[in-house]
């Protein structure tokens, strides 16, 4: 049976980390390990020279006084019982695409499972209902069933180890999602610059009011389709050249699955 650590972002009570808990436990010894608070945006960051408080809940998850990647390497290194396959990481609550993998914890999570024997995932379910429409719930339910049936696939699929499969689910019921695709990383353009509140010391920062034409062949763009978009990244994933071969290496693989 494969072995799994699970984390995220949003915490250890996000309804989002006990979906895809719920969803891997028949089909994989799973240990949850995630942070005490919502640490969302804490990318890669991690806890240096400053204790960090453990604690194991009712439920059997960790709790941990830290980031995404704390959580990750203390587990796979010190907390852990078994020495895991892979770690997924989620359900996050919003997309992470394009340009905002650079701040995501749930993405920095994933990344720190890069020395285990098979890819990471990062696993996040969009708000917008097939990318358009007002913000709401996200489908954590659509969200955990591709995480399942990903990873039921995953060691057949002939994957460098060392790569981290982005996952972008949108929000739609299972059968209503129009299919999956392998996508390259699009962009939602400049930021919007910090504003000045009434108080001269403080600035308000916002996301983006514009979003550039994304390609067919990007993460936001089939999200905004209402498919499914997975997207292989390294920690220097906006170098696009550089994973190309992987990329396409992948590519073949998930043909192959989604022909069968």
């Amino acid at each position: 049976m494969m072995k799994i650590l699970i984390s995220n972002d949003d915490g250890y009570e996000a309804p989002g980390i006990i979906a895809l808990f719920n969803s891997l436990k028949d089909i994989a010894e799973v240990f949850v390990i995630a942070p005490a608070e919502n640490m969302s945006g804490a990318g890669s960051s991690l806890t240096a020279n400053q204790p960090i408080q453990i604690s194991e809940k009712e439920n059997g998850f960790y709790a941990v006084s830290g980031t995404p990647v704390d959580c990750v390497f203390l587990g796979v290194r010190e907390l852990c019982p078994f020495k895991p396959d892979m770690v997924v990481s989620g359900i996050n609550k919003g997309a992470n695409m394009a340009e905002d993998l650079r701040y995501s914890g749930t993405v920095g999570a994933a990344f720190e499972g890069e020395e285990l024997d098979l890819p990471s995932i990062a696993v996040s379910a969009a708000i917008l209902k097939g990318g358009e429409g007002p913000e709401q719930e996200p489908n954590y339910e659509s969200a955990a069933l591709v995480a399942r049936n990903l990873v039921l696939k995953i060691r057949d699929l002939k994957i460098d180890s060392k790569l981290t499969l982005n996952v972008n689910v949108p929000n739609l019921p299972y059968d209503q999602i129009k299919g999956i695709k392998t996508t390259s990383i699009g962009t939602w353009g400049p930021r919007n610059p910090p504003e000045r509140t009434e108080n001269p010391q403080e600035y308000l920062v916002t996301h983006r009011d514009k979003r550039p034409l994304n390609d067919e062949s990007t993460d936001i763009a089939t999200v905004y389709r209402g498919e499914v978009s997975i997207s292989t990244i390294k920690p220097n994933f906006l170098h696009r050249e550089e994973i190309e071969k992987e990329q396409n290496k992948f590519d073949l693989e998930i043909s192959r699955w989604l022909e069968k």
